[in-house]
């Protein structure tokens, strides 16, 4: 049995717009000290977002997914279309 590599952490340029599409998908959310938004989805993701810095960090039994390489090809895609 092979184990399926998880997404690195990654951070996000437009916070925003990543909360707004991480709203259509199920999930349930906890607000934690410090900016960090817990969401947890039926998969088995966790994804801690920073809103302070921005960092997304993939983890539990959904991070090497489907869903975590679509939200991380969201961000990808977000970061790519701010102007620097």
């Amino acid at each position: 049995m092979s184990i399926a590599a998880t997404v690195p952490s990654m951070v996000c340029n437009v916070l925003p717009a990543l909360k707004a599409y991480l709203a259509s998908i199920q999930h349930n959310l906890e607000s934690r000290p410090n900016g960090q938004l817990k969401y947890t989805f039926p998969d088995g993701l966790i994804l801690n977002v920073y809103e302070t810095t921005g960092s997304v960090v993939f983890q539990g039994v959904g991070a090497g997914g489907s869903l975590a390489y679509q939200i991380a090809a969201v961000i990808n895609q977000l970061n790519v279309s701010v102007p620097v």
